[in-house]
């Protein structure tokens, strides 16, 4: 059975988030968390599968941009995130997705979701194997 080893507390640094999602730009916070992901006893050592998810407060500018250069849709279910991010998420969100700005972020790469409230300048994002761009 997969063991998944879990990161016991968010973190808030952004230098590692910019490196993973630069599309996001010069956001004003961020709050996320980790997880590695699979056999802790695999026999064979070799590379983890990791999972990572967030918040980030957006910059107005930012919030702009993201706007107008990508279609987005409705999402009234929300963000699905590891649990340590879950009380960062804000309730009474109008979350919105877009299929474009995913597939920019991840380059059909790996497979993550982005939601984002453009009236409280937040973007909620999950993502397994995310790849350094910076």
């Amino acid at each position: 059975m997969p063991v998944r080893r879990r990161s016991r507390t968010s973190r808030r640094d952004a230098k590692v988030i910019r490196q993973y999602f630069p599309e996001l730009g010069t956001f004003e916070e961020v709050v996320w968390t980790g997880e590695l992901l699979g056999d802790a006893r695999a026999a064979v050592p070799g590379p983890s599968d990791f999972r990572v998810s967030g918040m980030v407060r957006l910059t107005a500018s930012d919030t702009r941009r993201l706007r107008t250069e990508y279609t987005w849709q409705g999402a009234p279910e929300g963000p699905a995130v590891l649990a340590g991010i879950r009380p960062y998420v804000p309730g009474q969100a109008n979350w919105k997705t877009s299929d474009e700005f995913t597939a920019t972020v991840t380059e059909g790469r790996y497979a993550g979701s982005f939601h984002v409230d453009f009236h409280k300048n937040t973007l909620v994002f999950d993502a397994t194997n995310p790849r350094k761009k910076v």
